[in-house]
């Protein structure tokens, strides 16, 4: 009777272990049910054409694919020279065998996202492999095989593609990105010049960031949100709380010497240097958006 009990009183608890512990997807751990964000009868009938352009274009397909999985490796992205390929056996032409006979162009554009209206479809083999070395092998690459979700992965893909080749930036985005890093990286000059021994978290390396953060502030005053809020690890954080979020740079150099924030006659102490946080308002063509870098006290914040 006693076991009995036990055993319905433990039965709800072993139903939630199992359903908290199943093993998917390579994540030990609780799945919950994917939610499809979009349009669904639009992503039902891409990807429909898109598996309709590999049945009519197999050996494309083929090629285009051993790209997307490897054309990173033949980028030209390190800036010594040191550690640079010239040919790799997964790209090697002579594996391929490509032929085309177009037909209906809207196929091929459905396969290959690199072709926007302005290019030409690739007629040979050879226009091919220069279409995707143009986008995959030069000083801007990418890597998104880490991806599980075909569907993801496949548009993130397509989308890297579109952009490489009909998609420009303007020369005043060009300079705005080219003085935000400058800033940046000026800022982190100035840090190792004054403060040597400081453990300061640069941003060196990374001054990428400022034009991202730069461009989703922008996007999000354009949607009409009002409040950003940002969590973010130590590095790049003092880079990002002085060039872009007015944090003033004399109050962060004050706290470097070790000077007090607060008032003498206030019993408090402040955190460390790599916990400041602030909150300012931006403005981006006349609109504002409220962002907020929220403070650092420990470091079991999800990033």
């Amino acid at each position: 009777m006693y076991l009995r009990i036990v055993q319905r009183r433990l039965a709800p608890i072993q139903n939630n272990l199992i359903r908290t512990y199943k093993y998917q997807s390579k994540v030990f751990g609780y799945n919950a049910e994917l939610k499809t964000h979009g349009n669904t009868e639009e992503i039902a009938n891409s990807l429909r054409d898109y598996n309709q352009a590999r049945q009519a274009n197999p050996h494309a397909a083929l090629l285009i694919d051993a790209y997307r999985k490897h054309g990173h490796r033949l980028a030209t992205i390190d800036p010594l020279g040191i550690n640079i390929n010239t040919s790799i056996p997964e790209l090697d032409a002579n594996i391929f065998t490509v032929d085309f006979n177009v037909t209906n162009e809207d196929d091929v554009r459905s396969l290959f996202g690199g072709l926007s209206r302005q290019r030409s479809i690739p007629k040979t083999k050879d226009d091919l492999i220069r279409q995707l070395e143009e986008i995959y092998c030069q000083s801007i690459s990418l890597e998104c095989e880490h991806i599980e979700s075909d569907i993801e992965r496949l548009w993130v893909a397509r989308r890297f593609e579109q952009l490489r080749t009909s998609e420009t930036v303007s020369d005043d985005i060009q300079q705005r990105i080219t003085e935000q890093m400058r800033r940046c990286e000026t800022f982190d000059q100035f840090l190792q010049a004054k403060f040597p021994t400081l453990k300061r978290y640069s941003g060196e390396g990374a001054e990428g960031m400022m034009a991202f953060f730069d461009l989703a502030f922008k996007h999000s005053a354009q949607l009409n949100i009002d409040n950003v809020v940002v969590c973010m690890p130590h590095r790049g954080r003092n880079n990002l709380l002085v060039c872009l979020l007015n944090y003033p740079a004399a109050t962060m150099f004050r706290k470097i010497k070790g000077k007090r924030e607060f008032p003498n006659d206030v019993k408090s102490t402040g955190d460390v240097l790599s916990h400041l946080y602030t909150t300012t308002d931006l403005t981006y063509d006349g609109k504002n958006v409220h962002v907020s870098l929220i403070p650092n006290p420990s470091h079991l914040e999800v990033n």
